[in-house]
């Protein structure tokens, strides 16, 4: 019988094998520092902006996780976290061959993200977006990479990024289809961290999509299990909530910024501008940081990455649930959970009347047709996101015995 050890080397290498990058950190990092301030503070609140520099090898700094479900936020995170500190914010996946310590995002535990830090890293600060457009961003970015299902299909396609969005029917076949899925994994992500790493995936579905022949957790199926990261490698319960809708906004920025500063302010081995400069190397930032952005990308309007009636009504009632959980019982009077529950609130509001809007003015009914989900399937398949846990590859990685059960044995 494999041993607790094996098994866990098992799981890594599995999840290594399976996960595709998705959003990735275009600093360019090849120099390194322990501790280079690269915003130059001229006092009274004025500051210039410069480059970020990666920690050297041999430095020790406290480390932070920027986490969040794909497309909240996290470009704009490590922009402003490299303003603010002079070092370069690493991605889990990207620049492997730099040690992922100090500053590191991720996307984690959704099935984008990997765990690539180890237990290098000692504090979390959780990255939140409303699910109307952090799905439609998310699609975005896959599209610009191609779809891509292994790293060397990702690289290939990193100059497209932040560049063209996508065809509007490609985004309605992939959000008809992942739609269900996506926003119970939105607002699991979250979970996750709030309750300090409960899994929500079986302990086999090592990509932690739920994909047959795996499936998410739902209620019934508590307790959930911790996972073993948040019990020995890091603490993953965020010292604060960070809005991606705050974070990039004129006047709420800054504090949000500030946010993120008092988080960092203190821990070893990073430095942090002062704060009577935030404003300054807020605004400094937006205007000098190299990387493309949401604003850059050519193609359709964002706002024509709808969603169906039916899909807003579902957005609706997870947000609703995601409010009431955080705002009763022992959440009283937390501080991440009021932040989260004063954004729920917000998305709300704007969720609502865009589903009041489309109550007065009903969209055509499209005609019935019995082959469309077997459709968007075939073009999901296609793109080589479905059948992840194909019978064959997995019995050629060797990790057979542990999952044959699973399977049925005609299949």
């Amino acid at each position: 019988m494999m041993s607790k050890y094996m098994r866990a080397t098992v799981y890594a290498l599995c999840l290594l094998s399976f996960s595709v990058v998705v959003i990735y950190n275009f600093s360019q990092v090849d120099s390194v520092n322990t501790k280079r301030k690269a915003y130059e503070y001229l006092g009274n609140g004025d500051c210039n902006w410069t480059d970020a520099l990666a920690f050297g090898p041999d430095s020790d700094p406290y480390g932070t996780l920027l986490a969040g479900y794909p497309a909240s936020g996290h470009r704009v995170a490590w922009q402003q976290t490299e303003g603010i500190t002079g070092n370069a914010v690493l991605d889990d996946f990207f620049r492997l061959d730099l040690p992922k310590i100090g500053l590191v995002k991720t996307q984690f535990p959704h099935y984008e993200g990997i765990w690539s830090y180890g237990d290098h890293l000692s504090q979390t600060i959780l990255l939140i977006r409303n699910p109307r457009w952090a799905m439609p961003s998310y699609h975005t970015l896959l599209s610009e990479i191609g779809y891509a299902h292994t790293w060397e299909l990702a690289y290939d396609e990193l100059p497209n990024v932040f560049s063209m969005r996508p065809p509007v029917e490609d985004w309605v076949k992939w959000r008809d289809y992942r739609f269900d899925d996506e926003i119970l994994l939105w607002g699991y992500h979250i979970d996750f961290y709030m309750s300090r790493g409960e899994k929500y995936w079986l302990t086999y579905d090592f990509e932690r999509n739920g994909q047959w022949p795996f499936r998410l957790l739902n209620e019934t199926d508590r307790p959930w299990n911790r996972d073993n990261n948040c019990i020995h490698n890091l603490d993953c319960y965020p010292k604060d909530v960070i809005s991606y809708e705050r974070l990039t906004d004129t006047v709420d920025g800054p504090n949000e910024l500030s946010k993120i500063a008092t988080v960092l302010r203190g821990a070893e081995g990073v430095s942090v501008i002062p704060e009577d400069a935030i404003d300054c190397i807020w605004h400094e930032t937006w205007i000098n940081t190299p990387a493309p952005n949401n604003d850059d990308r050519d193609g359709p309007a964002r706002e024509e990455y709808t969603f169906t009636v039916p899909q807003l009504e579902r957005m609706k009632s997870r947000l609703e649930e995601m409010k009431d959980k955080y705002s009763t019982g022992s959440w009283v009077g937390v501080s991440n959970a009021i932040a989260l529950v004063e954004n729920f609130e917000n998305y709300l509001v704007e969720v609502t009347a865009e589903l009041d809007g489309l109550y007065a003015n009903p969209p055509p009914t499209p005609a019935p047709d019995a082959g469309y989900k077997l459709e968007i399937q075939q073009w999901y398949n296609s793109k080589g996101k479905g059948n992840r846990y194909d019978k064959a590859k997995l019995q050629s990685w060797g990790v057979w015995d542990l999952i044959s059960g699973f399977f049925d044995e005609e299949e």
